[in-house]
């Protein structure tokens, strides 16, 4: 339901006029209909796209207004931290293999 729910915030967003320009971390496909979707009705709107490292996609990279590949240096630099506290008092813990 992950790509689902991109797909419905990023239409809401530009129907609510939240963005000028929506940056998109992914290299999912799947989210090629919403993109064109907010280019074609939301003549104002643009969709860039970052690519995690090793996920680059012409299919996305075609349809989007601009595109880069994000190091993996860039990545780690802007990680949460290991353990990030919900407001109810849950936790999220990253998995050890995202370090």
């Amino acid at each position: 339901m992950t790509d689902v729910n991109i797909a419905t915030h990023m239409i809401i967003d530009a129907y609510h006029d939240s963005f000028d320009t929506a940056i998109l971390i992914s290299g999912d496909s799947d989210l090629v209909p919403p993109i064109q979707a907010v280019h074609n009705y939301f003549k104002n709107k643009r969709v860039a796209v970052f690519f995690p490292p090793k996920r680059y996609n012409n299919s996305v990279a075609a349809v989007a207004k601009g595109s880069m590949v994000l190091g993996k240096k860039k990545l780690r630099d802007n990680q949460f931290d290991k353990e990030v506290e919900k407001k109810g008092g849950y936790k999220l813990k990253k998995p050890p293999e995202w370090a």
